[in-house]
């Protein structure tokens, strides 16, 4: 009887390793796909100060703001005091939000969360606000994405899909978290994860994302065999009723910023840099 159950355990936990398998490999295939759409992460070719006044835009030289190809006259954004208008030029097929226009619009930036999106040529571009605003410009045909090939990963390992214990903060603390400009922001964290590797405690602050929580991270890897500003992790809330959530760190994955020069990714903050080995998830890339 004894054998038995043993052979029944052994079967459900082969079949519980399989599907976890194939869980992660579809992971990484999806993860994969976003990068590589026309203007994912891979297309972002550049970031542009937007001055007072005007700012006009094309692949002309004598524009403010030079596109590699497409029209030599785009248009023109107007930052007035603080407020941001673009006027199309005569005769250019621009369109905002997939609608063309042929008139000046107000401009909506990132941090309003419906940012206007223009699109014209191979280009995607919207402004964004980092201290101050700037136009953040992807193009389906940069080289970055045109010379992308893989991912380098760690081979999958159970060690590092850890059951930790989320530990809420009742009100939410707000952590610093500073990004590759040297800008800080004030990030409240609805908790922290806790978990034990060989034996030691870690714990890393989480912030809120939906039905997941979102976290940055740095460990003994960083700089060595993974990307040195730290990785990225995202952890499923638990359920009700439970604190228990499963810690993947076979799904740690590179910030934009290790694909492109043009990315502000937040950085660790330093309760996050953790005296541990993480190796699992994905390794520095290869350009």
């Amino acid at each position: 009887m004894k054998k038995v159950i043993l052979m029944m355990l052994l079967v459900s936990f082969s079949v519980s390793a399989a599907n976890w398998q194939d869980e992660l490999e579809s992971w990484k295939k999806d993860r994969v796909e976003r990068l590589k759409k026309p203007h994912g992460w891979l297309s972002l070719i550049g970031m542009e100060w937007l001055h007072e006044g005007k700012n006009t835009i094309g692949s002309d030289e004598s524009n403010d703001i030079i596109l590699p190809h497409g029209p030599s006259q785009v248009g023109v954004f107007t930052l007035q005091d603080k407020a941001i208008s673009f006027t199309p030029k005569d005769n250019v097929e621009i369109r905002v939000n997939k609608e063309k226009i042929t008139e000046t619009i107000n401009v909506a930036m990132d941090s309003s969360g419906n940012p206007t999106v223009f699109t014209i040529d191979t280009f995607e571009f919207y402004v964004i606000e980092r201290g101050k605003p700037a136009l953040r410009i992807k193009d389906s045909q940069a080289q970055t994405r045109k010379d992308f090939t893989q991912i380098d990963y760690y081979p999958a390992t159970e060690k590092f899909r850890i059951e930790g214990e989320f530990v809420a903060y009742n009100p939410p603390k707000e952590i610093e978290i500073i990004n590759v400009l040297g800008l800080l922001n004030k990030e409240p964290s609805i908790g922290f994860v806790k978990f034990t590797i060989d034996g030691n405690e870690f714990q890393l602050d989480a912030l809120d994302a939906g039905d997941e929580m979102f976290i940055i991270f740095a460990d003994r890897t960083s700089g060595r065999t993974t990307y040195g500003p730290g990785r990225f992790l995202d952890v499923e809330k638990p359920k009700s009723n439970s604190n228990k959530v499963i810690i993947d760190f076979n799904k740690a994955y590179n910030p934009p910023c290790a694909f492109n020069d043009y990315s502000t990714c937040p950085l660790p903050p330093h309760q996050n840099r953790i005296r541990v080995f993480i190796e699992a998830g994905e390794k520095k890339y290869k350009h």
